[in-house]
């Protein structure tokens, strides 16, 4: 059985994560309900709302003045989890919008950890926080109060773009029967970029509609864990993201919105996916030589565009994910013991926070580093 890492790390503001805004009456339900149901019609600007609950599934629907921190701290028992809440609801947009009669998923919590829920640290943001200002309920001006305060040290791990080309580990290979066939200059240019026209191998018998979204991705390689040897999945790399723009029974075109890499034929297609920015607030990181708490023993096991190296920016895929509790804004510790026989004391090398997760992986932005960070480094919950 795979041990359950002790989630932690996971900091917010009560009143940005998920001010809930509308102007029309609470719905009858204000409490846990479970599925089967059908979920009413209602005004919210999160449009693509689930209109229907599946069996077996615990869900809450939204009343005025709702956060998703009171959420979480009502339901999940701890305020701090609101980003597993907003991981389960994609549909929502931005976490700080949530509207009356939006129903809400509740996640399956795994552990958590004894410091999860104690006040913030205070710190200095990663970006900008997102301004807020009277006249918005549920949200509070930084500087009015504690919660203000930490609202001003409230920012994004990331920006959204480079979150969207992020690359990811799967265990099983996805569906990979809509491709690309090539563009529309032929042989004369295989590398496709911004703008460019496309050719898709399926069209209206497949399903395919003009205007939808498509992202684009291509197979990289397996990744093996660098200490164990064993297959961790394979890597997939987010190529762009398409719109198809003209649709046939057996074909369409598509013109590429968005590139991250060189698009090719033979690069499949999905149903494009907005993604989430975690919002978290920067703490100093460990000391150089800090004391194991012996809760994690993960790893580093790929790094961004196969490098042998990675510093602050880049991306890096750890081998633990939801089987495991973690959650988008879980923060972990980098390390190395230098010299394993002796030995020594770990060597904090850096810091990462984990921005999208899978079963039993996890993409992170390195956010700090004070070396360089390498396949095989350990990583700890913070």
């Amino acid at each position: 059985m795979r041990p359950k890492l002790i989630l932690g790390g996971l900091v917010a503001v009560a009143m940005m994560a998920g001010a809930a805004s509308a102007q029309e009456p609470a719905p009858a339900a204000a409490g846990l309900q479970t599925g089967p149901a059908t979920i009413a019609p209602h005004w919210t600007k999160n449009t693509a709302f689930p209109t229907a609950i599946p069996e077996g599934a615990t869900y809450y629907i939204v009343v005025r003045g709702d956060t998703l921190w009171d959420v979480s701290a009502r339901f999940l028992k701890n305020a701090y989890l609101w980003p597993q809440i907003w991981n389960e609801n994609k549909y929502v947009k931005d976490a700080h919008w949530i509207y009356p009669g939006d129903p809400l998923v509740l996640p399956k919590v795994a552990l958590i950890a004894e410091q999860a829920g104690q006040a913030p640290p205070t710190g200095e943001p990663e970006g900008l926080a997102p301004e807020a200002g009277p006249g918005i309920p549920g949200m509070v001006a930084p500087g009015e109060g504690e919660a203000g305060a930490a609202a001003a040290a409230l920012g994004p791990v990331t920006e959204e773009l480079s979150l969207q080309c992020a690359h990811y580990v799967v265990n099983q290979r996805e569906d990979e029967s809509l491709h690309v066939v090539g563009g529309d200059e032929g042989y004369d240019k295989i590398a496709l970029a911004d703008r460019d026209i496309v050719y898709l191998n399926k069209g209206s018998n497949a399903g395919v509609k003009a205007g939808d979204l498509y992202s684009l991705h291509h197979v990289a390689y397996t990744v093996k864990h660098p200490v164990t040897g064993r297959k961790i999945g394979t890597k997939i790399e987010t190529t762009g993201w398409v719109k198809v723009i003209l649709v046939q029974e057996n074909t369409a075109c598509a013109v590429i919105e968005q590139a991250c890499l060189d698009v090719h034929a033979g690069d499949y297609l999905k149903p494009f996916e907005k993604v989430n920015v975690p919002m978290v607030v920067r703490r100093a990181p460990e000391d150089c030589c800090g004391t194991e708490s012996g809760k994690v023993l993960r790893h580093v096991v790929d790094l961004q565009d196969d490098a042998a190296i990675g510093g602050t920016g880049q991306f890096v895929t750890i081998d633990a994910g939801t089987e495991d509790g973690v959650a988008p804004g879980t923060v972990f510790s980098l390390y190395r013991i230098m010299y394993p026989s002796v030995p020594t004391p770990r060597s904090v090398v850096g810091e990462a926070t984990v921005v999208a997760v899978r079963e039993r992986t996890s993409t992170a932005k390195i956010t700090y580093s004070r070396k360089e960070i390498m396949l095989g480094d350990q990583v700890q919950l913070r």
